[in-house]
């Protein structure tokens, strides 16, 4: 008896329409990650951007409110005003920092060379920051004629560019100021 043998006919590649789909395929998830990589490095920008600004406004606020600790005397106020605060010491080097309608902040401090005119931002809102010095009672103290009432100071800033806001406010407590007056032994 013979066998008979079926020839089968094989196949040996791939029809064109699977090869079309399997280009589709691949096109598809392409494109898919190609816009999540576009989009992850948009916010990646985004977040790095805001960072910055954050860092930039943290410096120079607590730079501002660390340093206004450091005012020794009452009558070292003059020239200090809702925009301006001196910081003067006992041999008359001054510090002082100015928020200027530029919409930023210049820092010059005499004790140390090359610090004249230092921006330590340009991200201020001069029409919505202020300079406060608070008497004991936490009211505002003229400190043009009622320095010696000043017993705390109180920065309020409003941090802007063109994609974040940021307001901050905070107290300094100058170190002689706020345990008082220092007294002469004869007194």
């Amino acid at each position: 008896m013979m066998k008979k043998i079926k020839k089968t006919r094989s196949s040996a590649g791939f029809t064109m329409i699977e090869i079309i789909i399997v280009i589709l395929a691949i096109a598809i998830l392409g494109g898919l990650t190609a816009e999540i990589i576009g989009n992850a490095s948009t916010i990646y920008s985004t977040t790095l951007s805001k960072h910055e600004f954050l860092k930039e406004a943290r410096y120079a606020f607590f730079k501002i409110t660390r340093e206004a600790t450091w005012q020794k005397n009452y009558t070292s106020f003059s020239g200090s005003n809702n925009k301006r605060i001196d910081i003067r010491s006992s041999d008359g080097k001054v510090i002082d920092f100015r928020i200027r309608n530029t919409n930023d902040i210049v820092h010059n401090n005499n004790q140390v060379a090359g610090t004249n005119n230092e921006t330590i931002t340009n991200k201020i809102s001069y029409n919505n920051s202020e300079i406060y010095y608070l008497d004991e009672s936490g009211n505002v103290a003229n400190v043009s004629t009622n320095s010696q009432l000043v017993k705390s100071i109180k920065l309020d800033f409003q941090f802007t560019d063109s994609d974040n806001s940021m307001r901050l406010t905070g107290y300094s407590l100058p170190y002689n100021l706020r345990i008082g007056r220092g007294m002469s032994y004869h007194e």
